[in-house]
């Protein structure tokens, strides 16, 4: 694993020419980057593209949205409802460089998409200088499993042969919203008012009122009777039971307290020699999940030198502890129901790491 400056340099994307593209990560904060080795050109801020974390003499440093993935992955495989938004998002994102006097040609492994949105990286590299509709159609052709069933096939061909724009694979635009009346058309006319409603002072009363019955008085209370004498019945016992009454013998006093001292020696004796685990045979990191009542699949990818771990197998499942036979740098796979897979970089031992689920 190549090292460039404080990032580790985890695997090459593509090569464009001289530029070498890589998936990196931050060592100071964890975050994942991608690295341009070798860019010559001058960098492009605008939303939509891949902000510049830094520039060197070697290579420019891009963010990387959290989660999200190059088109690549989508090669041969992608479904045709959302690659027909991909395709507008990127022409969409194409045409305004275009209108800054930028000609753009990204391939598939530049392009960074989560869910609906998209990202264009290297944008203002010399090596990606050329025809944004030749770009957009070949990518189209490589992500689509069945090109002549594609929606945009027609007009995607329209862009190679340079019969049609870029501005033509958008729908039609919304009707302008209505604003305040242009010189020349009518006001329309106002609503009439309603008359006033006649207040409450001057309005008739349309019955008359009652008034109402006077409370009937209440009942008088009844002669209170004497109360009757209430009767008792007697139920007598003998005071000798029928049956003779046998009674448990006590246990011994000494003998319960001898017991109870044994047992107490015995756990203290279990508890001071009981096998320790040796010192320095591994090494215990924590998992947390972020909320916690989310869980995470934890995949051992690669290991440092000397380590007899296996890769290619689930370490845990997070949140929880996984034990690590050797120091050094681990590459981690963690992968949570419902979401793209995340590849880390964890350096053991070190603090606890936290997945936060978004």
């Amino acid at each position: 694993m190549e090292v460039l400056g404080q990032y580790w340099l985890r695997r090459i994307l593509t090569r464009v020419g001289a530029v070498t593209v890589y998936e990196g990560q931050d060592t100071r904060t964890g975050m994942p980057v991608m690295v341009l080795k070798g860019a010559q050109g001058e960098p492009v801020a605008m939303e939509g593209v891949l902000p510049l974390v830094e520039q060197t003499p070697e290579a420019w440093v891009l963010e990387w949205p959290l989660g999200a993935v190059p088109l690549s992955q989508y090669r041969g495989a992608a479904d045709p409802g959302r690659l027909v938004h991909w395709v507008e998002a990127l022409a969409r994102l194409l045409l305004a460089l275009r209108q800054r006097g930028v000609d753009f040609s990204p391939p598939a492994e530049l392009c960074l998409v989560k869910g609906r949105g998209i990202w264009l990286a290297g944008v203002g590299l010399e090596a990606l200088k050329g025809s944004p509709e030749q770009a957009v159609a070949s990518l189209a052709r490589g992500l689509i499993a069945d090109w002549k069933a594609f929606p945009l096939r027609e007009a995607l061909e329209a862009l190679e042969r340079g019969e049609r724009r870029l501005e033509d694979l958008f729908p039609e635009p919304l009707p302008e919203p209505q604003g305040e009346a242009s010189p020349g058309e009518p006001e329309p006319p106002a609503p009439e008012a309603e008359p006033p409603s006649p207040s409450p002072a001057r309005r008739r009363l349309l019955v008359e009122p009652v008034a109402e019955p006077p409370p009937e008085p209440p009942p008088a209370p009844e002669p209170e009777k004497a109360p009757s004498r209430p009767r008792v019945i007697r139920i007598e016992e003998r005071e000798e039971p029928s049956f003779p009454v046998v009674e448990p013998p006590r246990p011994k006093r000494r003998l319960f307290l001898a017991l109870f001292l044994l047992l107490g020696l015995a756990g203290l004796s279990a508890l001071f020699l009981r096998p320790r685990p040796a010192s320095g045979e591994g090494y215990a990191m924590e998992f947390r999940t972020e909320p916690p009542t989310e869980r995470a699949e934890v995949v051992l990818l690669e290991v440092p030198q000397g380590s007899r771990m296996v890769p290619g197998k689930v370490l845990l499942v997070a949140p929880g502890r996984a034990e690590f036979d050797q120091k050094g740098v681990y590459r981690l796979r963690i992968r949570v129901p419902g979401r793209d897979p995340v590849d880390y970089l964890l350096e053991v031992p070190g603090p606890p790491l936290t997945i936060k689920v978004r």
